[in-house]
Order: structure tokens, then sequence, then C-alpha cells
């Protein structure tokens, strides 16, 4: 595992300055190579063979989710948003190598608003009435434990753990599901989400907001939380658009 950490930015506009001045603070702050993967340079890193083909018609937030899962479970290391945040990383690569148990060191999750909402997903999703009160129960329960669980915006993990594997695998199971659905209707705009009016017309992109990250990582987490840390310093929140 390098001591590195990786931001994506999966479209072909430009980082607005604040996205700039944040991705500078990074790699002046954390104390270790901050890579940033766009479009350009991905396929240095990810075959264009092994992307899923729903990659394509995915908004370019859920594409940063579906990217930072193969970069976790294929090569560790550290991921961020990109996120103002000026602590040094080196400490936290320390614990994470010193001990095999520890698959991720990650920021304590912010508040039990900071959980996926799980309900409103399977609402979404249009998936039958038992499965939906399960997620609710579920968001509860996640909800009830969630001074225990780490945030989902920045992280070190060891590559190749079970939390990893079992990520990768629901993630590419979720994406076989929607692809019919992403090809009929795939996203147009950087963060479109289902309802949103664009051009005088309702969009039907169908992948939920939380559905490619928190939605599986956080019941992960919870489920593993015995292997995390929660040392890593929480990135700040506010105005980084």
């Amino acid at each position: 595992m390098q001591r590195r950490i990786f931001c994506f930015w999966t479209g072909n506009n430009p980082l607005s300055d604040r996205r700039r001045a944040n991705l500078a603070a990074l790699r002046a702050g954390t104390g270790v190579e901050v890579v940033l993967v766009t479009p350009r340079n991905l396929h240095d890193f990810l075959p264009a063979t092994q992307l899923h083909p729903a990659y394509v018609h995915l908004n370019l937030a859920h594409r940063s989710d579906y990217l930072r899962c193969y970069f976790m479970r294929r090569y560790g290391g550290g991921y961020s948003d990109i996120k103002r945040s000026t602590h040094n990383w080196q400490q936290y690569f320390d614990e994470i190598e010193a001990n095999p148990q520890l698959w991720v060191v990650g920021y304590p999750e912010i508040g039990p608003g900071g959980i996926a909402n799980l309900y409103s997903v399977s609402r979404q999703l249009g998936t039958p009435w038992a499965a939906t009160a399960q997620a609710w129960l579920s968001r509860k329960w996640l909800q009830a434990h969630w001074r225990r669980l780490i945030g989902c915006g920045a992280y070190i993990c060891r590559p190749g753990t079970p939390l990893l594997e079992a990520w990768w695998a629901e993630i590419n199971l979720r994406l076989d599901r929607l692809l019919p659905a992403l090809q009929a209707a795939p996203a147009r705009y950087p963060r479109e989400r289902a309802g949103e009016v664009h051009d005088g017309a309702i969009s039907a992109y169908p992948v939920p907001w939380t559905y490619l990250n928190g939605a599986i990582l956080q019941p992960l987490f919870l489920r593993h939380v015995r292997h995390l840390s929660q040392t890593l310093p929480t990135p700040e929140f506010s105005d980084y658009l």
C-alpha cells in the first residue's frame, strides 16, 4: 500500500476555484502524494475494459463513488473528497500499517443525520413494502449506532479486505440491476437526481443519491466496526463547491 491519497474529478468540466484551493490544501498539508484522477489519466489505473458498462451513464458524483470503491479495493491507501484538510496524514498511515486487524482509518461520523436514508432510497427504487419497511428499520439501527461509525468522505483503507470485497460485489450488483434504466435515462448533468427539472423536463435518472456510497458502506462499517479507527481528522464540510 503506497502512501498516497486519491481524489476524483470524473468529468471534463473544470474544477471550481474552491475545489482547486481545497486540492492545493490537501497537497500542501497531508504530507503524502495526492493523486487527482480525471478522465485524462483514469485508464493509467483502471483499464477501460474493466469499467462497468453502467459507468458512462452515471452522474459525475456516482462515477466517483464507483471509482473510490475500485481504487481502495485494488490499491488501498487514502481517499478524500476534494474538501479542505490541512492535517498531516502520515501518522494515520503509520497506524493502519502497524495493525493488520485495522482495515479502515476514518473520521467520526458527524451525527445521525449523516446516515444514508435507506428508506428514501428504497422508496425511490420502488422496492416491495416489506423491503422498504426493513430499510426504515435498518436506518434507525444505524442512526442508533452512529457514534461507532466513520464518515464516507475521507479515509485510509487496507486493500483487499472483506469489507472492500463486499462493497465491490454490492456496487457491481446494483449497477447490473440499474443498467437498463440507466441506458434509458442516463445522467445529463454533473449532480443530476431523479425528479429534478432540467430544460423543462423532469429527470428520470434512476440512481438514488447515496445508493452506491453510504447506503452500502455504512452498514458494512457497522458490521466490521472492530476493524475501524476514528482517528483521522474531519475534513471541512462548508463552502467546498
